[in-house]
């Protein structure tokens, strides 16, 4: 499978506003958080647009790069553009390793192919199956972590640092989680995350 991942703008409206927004702002709607898919079942081609992020997904690179020129020249039409500083490419399947020739943009803009890239929060990866990457949501999760000892330190209850914990740092954590497959490798690591939190909370160490 053959990803892109793509962020649209237009050239006369601010780039904070959804691309919704920009299209229907003639009706006056106010469409911030929509979301569309389209999907071909005759060539297994997928396209997924949520505000203005716009991901393309397609078994082989000769249908990604024609679905790309395809959404590229229906953006032209609208006005707007893909903003190939942020967009890539990826690929998952059993050839993920095997180097593939460049999309590029009308403009002559090259979209690169990358070994990671996030969509909606997660931070896909190139592999031989769909595999999620965990390194971003436990470093934000420290940080979280660490902000709340910063803090507060002894001053609060450790009940009240648990309850912190549960409402602002575990979601951190487990975002997006449902969407992952995870194998045991994984979960030990989300594990010991969450213990680190607790041996640090409660001034115990642990030996394996």
């Amino acid at each position: 499978m053959h990803v892109l991942n793509g962020a649209i703008y237009g050239p006369t409206f601010s780039q904070s506003r959804s691309v919704y927004d920009r299209v229907l702002s003639c009706r006056q709607f106010s469409l911030q958080s929509i979301s569309m898919m389209f999907l071909n079942v005759a060539n297994f081609t997928v396209i997924r647009m949520y505000a203005d992020d716009i991901l393309l997904l397609a078994p082989t690179v000769t249908l990604l790069n024609r679905l790309f020129t395809t959404c590229e020249a229906e953006l032209t039409y609208l006005n707007m553009a893909i903003n190939s500083k942020k967009s890539c490419c990826l690929r998952v399947g059993s050839r993920c390793d095997r180097p593939c020739n460049n999309l590029c943009t009308s403009g002559g803009h090259v979209i690169p192919w990358v070994d990671e890239m996030r969509y909606l929060g997660l931070f896909i990866i190139r592999s031989h199956t769909f595999k999620c990457s965990l390194d971003h949501d436990k470093r934000s999760f420290y940080r979280a972590v660490n902000g709340i000892f910063g803090r507060l330190g002894k001053t609060a209850s450790k009940e009240v640092i648990s309850e912190l914990l549960k409402s602002k740092c575990l979601p951190i954590l487990l975002y997006g989680l449902e969407a992952c497959p995870l194998n045991k490798t994984n979960l030990r690591s989300l594990d010991f995350s969450v213990n680190r939190f607790f041996m640090k909370l409660f001034n115990t160490s642990r030996h394996y």
